[in-house]
């Protein structure tokens, strides 16, 4: 039995006195796998993980995706995308600024993924908090009028409309890029495959449109519900610590990174990324 408190009154959970680069806390492992489905968000402390010891836990959470920037893949596992601010040799090891904004990993392809591991790896003393969302309880706040007007709505997540927001400052997606990542459209409100329940699917920048409304409409409806989404009631913030692993499931939660003085401190991150199944 599985040592835990809570993180938030409606989801997550920190596991406590868990070591999992030990090769016996595979059992536990298996349980973290199901209260995964039921807890949104799991974090555990204090680990010392090595690059192929933080693949093989994930792996038990199910087959693991390879970023489509391959660029910051430079830990010489490709399952590992590295956020950082750190450059060696003239180049980044990682990307700087990902995720300063509302998203649920990798929504912009037909099948996204199903959860995140994000490992701690160095962590400034202040600043680069994660904020993470309930989209479970999100849904289940909103006025039983809005809930079943969206209840069948699709919208169109587009990576390509995402990066040159995010990213402008850079060189523009590769035509192997843009063909890997094609708009796709999911539903507003997806279903939970395990347990059945409900929650929205939205997100910042990365969705372009609502389908089938007029395109003030659309930005009126969809930025409505993404405030009402990052409400404080659905809201917890993550205060990292080195070593610190955060598993989420990205099919009811969206999650936003903060600042932080990025020319004082340094940051590593290590995240992988577990394959799902197409959003119904």
């Amino acid at each position: 039995m599985l040592k835990t408190r809570s993180l938030h009154p409606g989801f997550g959970i920190e596991v406590l006195d868990l070591d999992l680069a030990d090769p016996a806390s595979d059992a536990a492992i298996d349980q973290l796998v199901r209260d995964l489905d039921h807890h949104s968000l799991i974090l555990v402390r204090g680990q010392k993980l090595s690059n192929e010891r933080h693949v093989e836990v994930s792996r038990r959470f199910g087959s693991l995706m390879t970023h489509v920037l391959k660029q910051f893949l430079t830990t010489g596992l490709p399952e590992i995308y590295v956020l950082s601010n750190v450059s060696e040799n003239g180049k980044p090891i990682g990307n700087h600024k990902e995720g300063w904004n509302w998203h649920s990993d990798l929504s912009y392809v037909a099948e996204p993924s199903m959860g995140s591991l994000l490992y701690s790896v160095e962590v400034p003393p202040e600043g680069a908090d994660t904020l993470f969302a309930s989209m479970h309880l999100a849904y289940e706040a909103l006025p039983p009028a809005t809930q079943q007007r969206i209840r069948h709505m699709t919208a169109t997540h587009s990576y390509a409309g995402y990066y040159g927001k995010a990213f402008a400052d850079r060189a523009p997606l590769s035509d192997e890029q843009k063909a890997r990542t094609p708009d796709v459209r999911h539903p507003v409100v997806r279903t939970h495959p395990t347990t059945g329940r409900l929650s929205l699917y939205v997100g910042e920048d990365i969705i372009k449109q609502i389908d089938g409304l007029p395109p003030e409409e659309s930005d009126a409806l969809l930025a409505a519900l993404n405030r009402h989404a990052i409400s404080d009631a659905f809201v917890y913030r993550h205060r990292w610590q080195q070593g610190d692993l955060v598993i989420w499931d990205n099919r009811c939660t969206m999650h936003c990174a903060t600042p932080y003085d990025d020319n004082k401190y340094r940051r590593v991150m290590h995240r992988t990324t577990v394959a799902g199944t197409r959003p119904f």
